[in-house]
């Protein structure tokens, strides 16, 4: 299916927000975990149920900033709230533009502010993976051994690898704000709740 101009481009920024925000300092996490496993490798290592709990107290670390993530994600980028924002905005901004229709323009508009919602929550959510990242390191510092580490490691870059798959979702809901589709959902959520209103009166 033929996207929109806006959703390509959302889809170029998005991979180079993923390159700069993720990848990059997953590779700086990874250089600085092999050079804290030569410094600490002469260090002496927990017995193994000292170094398991701290593992495990790690892992929990993990799973709640992959949590958090989830659910902030789950927030910043929902269609209700960005219809919302959508609205409010085309209620501000006058329609029309030299050399385009007034529907190009409401649709550009639309695509822009859906873009904006998004790529401002891209980063922020690639910044959060970076604390699984840290917990690697400080695996080795508190001497639960490389092998643990080296697994936290891997739980970071599943966070990326989740950021990513993400995308064709992200893209989704801006081609759903530059066709429309996000206001019309937002009308008829509005309409069913009127409805509901008015019965329980």
């Amino acid at each position: 299916m033929e996207m929109s101009k806006p959703t390509r481009r959302l889809r170029v920024q998005l991979r180079r927000t993923w390159l700069i925000w993720s990848c990059l300092p997953l590779v700086v996490v990874l250089v600085g975990l092999a050079a804290t496993t030569a410094v600490y490798a002469s260090q002496p290592v927990l017995s193994q149920k000292r170094a398991e709990d701290s593992f495990y107290a790690l892992l929990a670390i993990s799973a709640l900033v992959f949590l958090f993530a989830f659910t902030v994600d789950g927030h910043w980028t929902n269609p209700k709230r960005i219809a919302e924002r959508i609205r409010r905005r085309l209620e501000e901004e006058p329609a029309g533009g030299p050399g385009t229709t007034e529907a190009e323009t409401r649709a550009e508009l639309r695509a822009s502010i859906a873009s904006r919602a998004i790529l401002g929550s891209s980063p922020a959510l690639g910044f959060m993976g970076h604390a699984i990242g840290l917990t690697a390191v400080l695996c080795i510092i508190g001497g639960a051994g490389a092998v643990y580490a080296y697994l936290l490691l891997v739980v970071a870059v599943s966070y990326q690898l989740y950021l990513f798959s993400r995308h064709p979702y992200y893209e989704q809901v801006v081609e759903a704000a530059y066709t429309g589709e996000l206001e019309a959902e937002a009308e008829d959520d509005k309409k069913a709740k009127g409805k509901t209103d008015n019965r329980r009166k």
